[in-house]
């Protein structure tokens, strides 16, 4: 069941005042509607927060984090608050959540050693404006809500998206971490944590800087880190393709992967696809457009690119059951040629190539306004997913069908419904993403995420106590039947089963480095089921 937090009261608090002497007033949060909204994530509320910290530097951070670490309370990290998996939801009353997002400067962009160092609370669309202007990225370089994901969230969760298909996550991008540990200590990775060694080298020695990666923040709380750099190529392509059926959408991204050359491949169902045509307005359709022609090769081509997708209009996927699309990016004309025909050569054998709108709206305007934490309707969303080999998708899709079809009556009788969407993790894994929408009373996480004229056309629905617990049953049936077929999981938090029948000698490693980082077991605890 979905909870509703009811902060506590907060007068005269000892620790809030000595975290007040240390962090300022702005710097703790103790009233019922903060509280109440760092108390959420993108599907659930926690238990009751205590207050919440938003540190203002690295060190008042690790300075709080001594102060908590002494008063033996729970600290449960938070970067931009877009999680689905309970990843940063106190599981106790009484907790005190850290907020990163005033951790929000770029350290040092060095463009002749090719990385960049930024503190935890930066945003992805942040960082790559900021590289924009040197002709350089990070090699991923964020996912689609990178508008207010932030790059220490992203990293404890691991994410994928942008440059995903030939660079792989964002933990892979990664050079070197600062993180304040459960006492308050700080330590830092990679060759940035050796004298005066700068952030340019990852491994020196054993991976430490991967052993924070992917961690919910169970080890530590994430105060900067570091990321190699590439040159930003200047001819970015979009392809899209349909299929009649899933297996012909299957075929064609496993192709494309194995190629090497899409720097992000995605895919959707007919369900998503029909939620996702039906959402939006002329207003966001017109922002659309002009990111567009501003992202176009010169006048002719962003006029020729937007008439296009004008022309397409919202119905240039109507009559299509599957879809898959594909950005390359090549340093010249020619070299765009040689891709394009590597990704048509691998793809048509399944399907037909298709007007490339999607794509090309997805890489002109990258990080939109984050409206689609909802359905078209209003109705409430959550997603799961699996990563699973390409060998064991159409066993576990089977299984999954099997699953929908033992729960429709009561589905249909909740208004469940299901969609889903896919994407490759550079060149050799799969990623199944369901997405789950059901009519539920909102929650202030969506009244303050969506943008005002998005949620007010939006319907709100009442409380729908037994839909709620079908979604749930729902989610943990998945996620078991994702376990079966062998899959790994992003953003861990509390939802997916990283200790379930994992080899005993990885699992006592993995509870030995928790001890170590976190004395006390007071960070994010029961995040990575620890």
């Amino acid at each position: 069941m979905i909870q509703t937090a009811s902060p506590l009261a907060q007068t005269d608090d000892p620790l809030v005042r000595d975290l007040q002497a240390r962090l300022g007033a702005e710097g703790v949060l103790t009233d019922p509607a903060s509280l109440a909204f760092h108390g959420q994530d993108v599907y659930a509320a926690g238990a009751p927060l205590r207050a919440v910290v938003r540190p203002a530097t690295r060190d008042a951070l690790a300075q709080a984090m001594a102060i908590l670490a002494a008063a033996g309370v729970a600290i449960v990290p938070r970067g931009g608050g877009m999680s689905y998996s309970g990843g940063y939801l106190a599981p106790a009353a009484g907790a005190v959540l850290v907020d990163t997002g005033r951790l929000d400067r770029i350290i040092e962009i060095n463009a002749h050693d090719m990385y960049v160092v930024a503190e935890a609370g930066v945003t992805w669309a942040a960082l790559d404006a900021a590289l924009a202007p040197h002709g350089l990225r990070t090699p991923f370089w964020g996912p689609f809500s990178g508008i207010r994901a932030t790059i220490g969230g992203s990293l404890s969760q691991n994410a994928v998206t942008y440059g995903t298909g030939i660079h792989g996550t964002a933990v892979d991008s990664m050079v070197g971490l600062e993180v304040a540990l459960g006492d308050g200590r700080l330590v830092r990775t990679g060759s940035w944590g050796h004298g005066s060694a700068g952030a340019f080298f990852r491994h020196f020695g054993p991976d430490l800087t991967g052993l924070f990666g992917g961690d919910a923040g169970a080890l530590g709380i994430k105060t900067a880190a570091a990321f190699r750099l590439v040159k930003r190529r200047p001819v970015s392509t979009g392809l899209s393709f349909c299929f009649q059926d899933f297996n012909g959408l299957l075929g064609a991204m496993a192709a494309v992967a194995r190629e090497g050359v899409t720097s992000e491949g995605f895919g959707l169902d007919p369900f998503l696809q029909k939620q996702r045509l039906g959402m939006g307005d002329l207003k966001s359709d017109l922002k659309m457009l002009l990111a567009v022609g501003k992202a176009g090769r010169g006048p002719v081509e962003a006029l020729w690119q937007m008439a296009k997708i004008a022309i397409a209009g919202r119905g240039f996927l109507k009559d299509v059951n599957y879809s898959a699309h594909y950005t390359v990016d090549a340093a010249d004309r020619d070299e765009e040629r040689s891709m394009l025909r590597r990704v048509r050569a691998a793809a048509q054998p399944f399907g037909r190539e298709i007007e490339n709108s999607m794509p090309t709206l997805v890489r002109a305007y990258p990080f939109p306004p984050l409206n689609h934490i909802m359905g078209p309707k209003g109705e409430r969303w959550v997603p799961v997913h699996g990563i699973l080999p390409f060998s064991r998708v159409a066993d576990f899709r089977e299984a999954l069908e099997g699953l929908y079809a033992g729960q429709a009556e009561a589905m249909a009788r909740h208004k469940v419904q299901v969609a889903a969407m896919f994407s490759t993790v550079s060149t050799n894994a799969f990623l199944y993403e369901i997405a789950i929408y059901w009519e539920e009373a909102r929650a202030v996480f969506h009244d303050r995420v969506l943008e005002p004229s998005a949620a007010a056309s939006l319907a709100r629905y009442p409380a729908n106590p037994e839909g709620t617990e079908l979604v749930e049953a729902l989610k943990a049936d998945i996620v078991a039947l994702f376990h079966r077929h062998g899959a790994a999981h992003l953003q861990v938090g509390r939802l997916y089963p990283l200790s379930q029948d994992r080899d005993p000698a990885a699992t006592e490693l993995l509870e030995a480095v928790k001890r170590w980082a976190d004395p006390r077991g007071i960070v994010n605890p029961g995040a990575l089921g620890l």
